[in-house]
């Protein structure tokens, strides 16, 4: 049976990283970075039950959306998905 979802919720440690990596990615670029933080916020609240998207293979515990060059990470509890962190995936060069 899949998993009803009736809120979402998004972890300090999600929150801090998205932030931290808006700051860091586009402290220059306002409007790009309000753009990527709108998408990644908005793909959150598309989780309509639990097993949508894919077991992550670095942390099989979690589920992982992915939105542009960004990993949401999240778990399912009674009802309610908590985002737990986002990581970028673009390596560095």
């Amino acid at each position: 049976m899949l998993g009803k979802i009736t809120q979402v919720v998004w972890t300090r440690q999600a929150r801090e990283s998205l932030t931290s990596i808006l700051d860091y990615r586009y402290k220059d670029l306002p409007d790009a970075r309000k753009i990527v933080r709108k998408d990644i916020i908005e793909a959150s609240k598309k989780i309509v039950f639990a097993e949508q998207y894919q077991q992550d293979e670095i942390f099989p515990n979690y589920r992982r959306i992915i939105v542009r060059d960004y990993k949401l990470l999240y778990k399912y509890q009674k009802e309610i998905v908590y985002i737990l962190n986002v990581v970028c995936t673009k390596a560095n060069k």
